[in-house]
């Protein structure tokens, strides 16, 4: 049930968050191995970057590649939280007294973020591919000419058989260690000190929403250099 559950609230999340990764991908490739200050700046910051997306390409533009973003993150937490759950549940990252212990929430979260990333990094490939198509006078890194998810998916096997299809996936799993780690230990943490309140015992949505803010924040300062090595490699031409 936590691996369905995890896989169904992440699809569900991704709706909402895809336009956000559009945008990041977009910055994360202007300027892809130019010097600074030698590179057309096509996106200024998130706002100009979210106006001129749905300017020049009508909001769907801020949903590209939703359909295998959607699956890819339904994969991808299904086994990162859903591993965490089993080994939790089953009191291996707890102390005696039933409070997380740090060094095993780490560990945990990293192994079950790897599995995840491993899983879903063909899919993580073509959605960074379809979300880096743009508009010709906004085109950032390289363009694919993908024409939708399954498309994508045939031509690189096509072009690379099964092993394309996992480019990069050790880049992809460094990043899911990371921010995995960050996000579930910090989360965890946060949420035992907060049930030492009586209020947060007996309002257990509200801790778990103010723990998961704070997990997605250490998550995200965390994983931002190695989300940006990802994502160049998933987008570059030439295979290695």
């Amino acid at each position: 049930m936590d691996f369905a559950v995890g896989g169904a609230a992440a699809m569900g999340a991704s709706i909402f968050s895809n336009p956000f990764d559009v945008l990041k991908t977009r910055m994360q490739l202007q300027g892809e191995l130019r010097a600074r200050g030698h590179h057309p700046v096509h996106y200024r910051n998130v706002v100009h970057a979210a106006w001129v997306i749905a300017r020049e390409e009508g909001l769907g533009g801020l949903q590209k590649g939703l359909g295998p973003a959607m699956i890819m993150h339904g994969i991808r937490n299904s086994a990162r939280l859903g591993i965490y759950q089993l080994l939790h549940k089953s009191g291996h990252l707890t102390d005696e007294e039933g409070k997380t212990v740090l060094y095993r929430s780490a560990v945990a979260s990293a192994v079950s973020g790897a599995a995840g990333a491993f899983l879903g990094s063909p899919l993580f490939l073509v959605k960074t591919q379809l979300q880096s198509q743009a508009a010709e006078s906004l085109a950032v890194g390289t363009q694919h000419a993908h024409k939708g998810a399954i498309d994508a998916l045939m031509s690189i096997y096509r072009k690379f058989g099964i092993v394309g299809l996992w480019r990069g996936v050790d880049a992809t799993m460094l990043r899911a260690v990371v921010g995995s780690s960050a996000q579930l230990s910090s989360f965890a943490k946060v949420k035992d000190s907060l049930n030492e309140y009586e209020f947060f015992r007996k309002n257990q949505v509200v801790s778990s929403l103010i723990a998961s803010i704070i997990g997605g924040i250490f998550q995200t300062l965390f994983m931002q250099p190695f989300d940006l090595v990802s994502t160049r490699l998933y987008n570059q031409r030439k295979y290695i």
